[in-house]
């Protein structure tokens, strides 16, 4: 349902323009997880399949189509992904892709292709896809999603037309939780964090991860003052209790952070009620320790599928986080 998107009611009507006017073969979306633009997408998906739209151009989830859609087996749709957890997308997979696209639709008006994520596609297959994207069938589209376009071929980017997905602002996203019934200061803090992801926020709220976002902040912020036994026991601790997921987020956060306060941008911090704490850390932090260690934190996702034990991991990024600050402390005594 749109109402379930926040920014639905502005994100929607050039979406229905494109569906009244014509559509492009090779499309690109693009959005963060949890901003609602996976979501958006399906919706856009369900209307191109749809036999019977609504005036508003959404599908009208009675007719064959939509029934097949809503039970997930529709001939005229292909979704392309990595046939396993931490893999990618391979050639084989694309040109079977590409015979799906080759035949003539069963029900609705087109065969649609839906890529994600599309920076998933190993180099063999996004060379082999390109040729795809180049001469596309008659009736056939192609819709790929991605949170990070930058990491498509040049060659694939310039082939899509990258379609208007609006992305809810702070406010929007704090206005629709509250109307979901988080308490107010709890909105505040999850908009703020969030950003343009209000799924995702709704979905912290759920998980309760403000409470653990209160245990573990403190944690990560006293540790530069502590040994590395304190890091060994942390990382074991976090190994027991937390979610990398999770943990990642809150890391990320506060490493941003530290980078705008070196920026001098305190106005934009997202965790500004340990503003103190954090002002004493960025001082002592070099930019280039802190990008390298939220690069570390920021390619967790596909280390954890490269080496599930947890606790290595954990110690690796909280020993590169407690590093910051510990060649600071050296450097410190040597010229003492």
């Amino acid at each position: 349902m749109i109402s379930a998107i926040p920014q639905a009611a502005e994100a929607w009507p050039p979406l229905a323009a494109l569906l009244a006017g014509g559509l492009p073969q090779s499309m690109l979306c693009v959005g963060p997880w949890g901003s609602g633009v996976v979501e958006l997408t399906d919706l856009f998906l369900d209307a191109m399949l749809c036999l019977a739209p609504r005036s508003d151009q959404t599908a009208c989830g009675q007719c064959r189509s939509c029934i097949l859609q809503r039970q997930g087996v529709h001939p005229d749709l292909l979704r392309l992904q990595a046939e396993e957890e931490g893999k990618l997308i391979s050639i084989d997979q694309v040109r079977a892709a590409a015979d799906f696209l080759s035949y003539t639709p069963q029900i609705a008006a087109r065969r649609v292709l839906r890529v994600e994520p599309a920076e998933a596609l190993a180099p063999a297959a996004a060379n082999a896809f390109l040729k795809t994207l180049e001469e596309p069938p008659p009736r056939a589209h192609i819709v790929l999603l991605s949170a990070a376009p930058s990491r498509l071929l040049p060659t694939i980017r310039s082939r899509l037309q990258r379609l208007p997905m609006r992305l809810a602002g702070r406010a929007e996203t704090q206005q629709w939780l509250r109307e979901k019934g988080v308490p107010e200061s709890a909105a505040a803090r999850l908009a703020r964090w969030a950003g343009d992801r209000p799924l995702w926020a709704w979905q912290a709220w759920q998980d309760g991860v403000l409470r653990e976002r209160e245990q573990w902040i403190p944690q990560l912020l006293a540790l530069p003052h502590e040994g590395i036994g304190a890091a060994l026991a942390l990382a074991e601790s976090w190994s027991k209790a937390a979610t990398l997921p999770v943990l990642r987020e809150i890391a990320l956060s506060i490493l941003e952070d530290l980078l705008r306060l070196r920026l001098g941008l305190v106005e934009t911090l997202v965790n500004d009620d340990y503003i103190t704490k954090l002002q004493s850390l960025a001082g002592s932090a070099s930019p280039g320790a802190l990008w390298s260690c939220e690069a570390l934190w920021r390619k967790l996702p596909v280390t954890l599928k490269q080496n599930r034990n947890q606790l290595i991991l954990l110690e690796d990024m909280i020993f590169a986080w407690y590093a910051i600050w510990a060649g600071r402390a050296e450097e410190h005594g040597r010229s003492a």
